[in-house]
């Protein structure tokens, strides 16, 4: 083949790239105006995953002014900051889903102790404090007890700058983490006059005095104290069990 044919069949090539590559864009831009002039990428659906305490209904109500943007218009980071303001949601993810729709993920905030004071509030494992929202008044979760209730201490959405409560959420903690029987038994914590901590299990019910220090530590006693027992008898047995000694377990036997 020729010079002047090769060059004639690349500048072929060429001429057929660059056309079917203004084709392709004036596709997209046709469909582009066509779906805004119909009105087909507005947001018409929103869809919400995850939501267990709080309605969906709820965090749905929260983004309707959404609706009815052009899809290309939604900022969905925004949409997740909005969302991750509400105190029970741990995190957001939105996602938009051609034409017209956003799904929602929702990865919300459990309490894992209630704060007895007025009102009630909420404490989740990283010590963030919920308001009595949703449903979180059906779960059956430890109550605590003895604890400062001034306000200031218990900012809504925030951790609790309350010392003793974060250390007895941090006890909670451990005993989910790594016990998670005892805390199906814990029925409270509290603090007694030497503001010392004590669990109440819920089986008839025990006192386990721990004090103040090695608290994880004292959790495994327990625990192992408790797996010593004879089948036939268990925490319960006992009234009160004092672990405030070095490795000791004192305890005293129901009547």
């Amino acid at each position: 083949m020729s010079k002047r044919k090769k060059k004639q069949k690349l500048n072929f090539r060429v001429l057929m790239g660059a056309s079917l590559s203004t084709m392709v864009l004036s596709l997209t831009v046709f469909a582009f105006n066509w779906s805004t002039y119909t009105g087909l990428n507005h947001l018409e659906n929103i869809e919400i995953k995850g939501a267990f305490i709080i309605p969906a209904d709820e965090y749905k109500e929260s983004l309707a002014p959404v609706l009815g943007m052009s899809m290309y218009d939604i900022n969905t980071r925004n949409m997740s900051l909005l969302l991750e303001s509400h105190p029970f949601v741990h995190a957001a993810r939105v996602s938009k889903s051609f034409p017209n729709k956003i799904i929602v993920e929702i990865m919300e905030r459990h309490p894992v102790a209630l704060l007895n004071m007025d009102p009630l509030l909420y404490i989740d494992r990283e010590g963030v404090v919920l308001p009595e929202l949703g449903n979180v008044g059906e779960e059956i979760i430890p109550i605590m007890s003895g604890f400062n209730t001034a306000r200031e201490l218990y900012p809504i959405g925030h951790q609790t700058v309350s010392q003793k409560v974060s250390e007895s959420i941090a006890l909670i903690d451990y005993i989910i983490k790594h016990f998670p029987h005892m805390y199906d038994n814990l029925s409270e914590v509290t603090l007694n006059s030497n503001d010392e901590f004590v669990l109440i299990l819920a089986n008839y019910p025990t006192k386990v005095i721990l004090g103040n220090e090695r608290m994880e530590e004292k959790i495994q006693i327990l625990n192992s104290f408790e797996q010593s027992l004879p089948e036939e008898r268990g925490l319960y047995n006992f009234s009160s069990l004092d672990l405030r000694y070095n490795r000791q377990v004192i305890v005293k036997v129901r009547v």
